[in-house]
């Protein structure tokens, strides 16, 4: 009977601490730290300040996007209060739009520095559509319900088969009912 008790406990123990350990934004309720971003854009020769340009910002994890105002004599911009992750970035002037090829990633409490020079893209480039992704975003599938669920329920058929198979089983002897 103890036994029985013992391993259901223990299962349970075991469930707990494996969705503790898979999901631990659930626990952690705190708000997404926030940050801020000032950088300066050049014209093509990448030491003439450019007045006039637009950033724009896109959080690579929830696509949200943040746009500056437009850059000063100095070509400076700033964004403040951002939230903590990682961007892409583009540029929007009247001599057309720019991509920025590297990833931004901003910190809580912290201010990132960057410099942008307002680079054509190459002929070639201009023609090429993007490619479409074929498969299963993993990253999303996890952080979705469908995906935790999934998680929970692995677990579970884990734990149960480790209490089941290290359940000893009684042992048989004629002296013992």
């Amino acid at each position: 009977m103890f036994k029985a008790i013992r391993s259901k406990t223990v299962s349970l123990l075991l469930i707990f601490s494996f969705i503790l350990f898979y999901s631990p934004h659930l626990i952690n309720g705190e708000a997404v730290g926030k940050g801020n971003l000032i950088g300066f854009v050049y014209e093509k020769d990448a030491t003439t300040p450019f007045e006039g340009a637009i950033v724009k910002l896109k959080n690579i994890s929830t696509s949200l996007i943040y746009e500056s105002n437009k850059t000063d004599k100095l070509g400076t911009f700033k964004f403040e209060g951002i939230d903590e992750g990682l961007y892409i970035a583009g540029i929007s002037s009247i001599e057309g739009d720019f991509n920025v090829e590297n990833f931004i990633g901003i910190k809580a409490d912290e201010t990132a520095k960057v410099s942008f020079a307002l680079t054509p893209q190459a002929e070639g480039e201009k023609t090429k559509k993007p490619k479409t992704k074929k498969g299963i975003d993993l990253a999303k599938l996890f952080t979705s319900p469908l995906g935790l669920a999934i998680i929970v329920a692995a677990s579970v058929a884990i734990v149960y088969t480790v209490v089941t198979l290290t359940e000893a089983e009684p042992e048989a002897s004629p002296f013992k009912r």
